[in-house]
């Protein structure tokens, strides 16, 4: 085992300090968010799932000491569009052996990759709800290829970016956005990228307001 690498089972604590250029600019929600991935071996990790975000709060927007969500938002998402490629990676099949993902020709191939939000497909994304008028912040992260351009988009409600009234935001690779909106219509609703071929290969999923 190399030398400062973890075996299976152990954990390793890191510790960031987060000065001014890390915090919410003058023009930023009270809260913004940060990518984290993997540099060992970045694109092949990110797509074993090595990635996560970091939300930062404006200084005194805290709720308290040990409590630093922002007060001024009662729920919050982080949602991370990506395709996944799952080409050249190990599967478990049907008797839970491991083999590679099968490739070869381009029905194959195509079949793994994986549209996903949160690394999940086809509406299966649990816990996107919110009570009927909570004020909501959703953190929106892109990650990928040159096929990576995502556009994030809500049924039932408006978010606002940077001051500007939207329903679809736009995601590139690496890119980090933060939007707010006031959940004030219950229902069932639909989120999604609306680039179509993302749609119909399974980048959807629902988020409700409830009563």
């Amino acid at each position: 085992m190399e030398e400062g690498s973890l075996g299976p089972g152990k954990s390793f604590d890191y510790t960031w300090t987060v000065d001014a250029d890390a915090a919410p600019g003058p023009n930023d929600p009270s809260s913004i968010v940060w990518l984290y991935h993997s540099h060992v071996d970045s694109v092949t990790e990110i797509y074993d799932g090595l990635i996560g975000s970091l939300v930062v709060t404006r200084k005194g927007m805290e709720r308290s000491v040990d409590d630093p969500r922002p007060k001024d938002v009662d729920a919050a998402f982080t949602t991370l569009f990506m395709v996944f490629n799952e080409n050249g990676r190990l599967v478990v099949d049907d008797q839970g052996n491991t083999q590679p993902a099968p490739g070869g020709d381009e029905e194959a191939e195509e079949g793994n990759l994986k549209h996903a939000i949160n690394g999940y497909i086809f509406a299966n994304l649990p816990g996107l709800e919110v009570k009927n008028g909570q004020r909501v912040r959703w953190h929106l992260l892109g990650m990928g290829t040159e096929v990576d351009l995502h556009t994030a988009h809500w049924h039932g409600k408006t978010v606002l970016e940077g001051g500007r009234r939207t329903d679809v935001v736009e995601l590139q690779p690496a890119n980090m956005k933060t939007v707010d909106m006031v959940a004030d219509n219950s229902g069932d609703w639909m989120y999604h990228c609306h680039v179509a071929d993302h749609i119909t290969a399974g980048m959807h999923t629902r988020w409700k307001v409830l009563p």
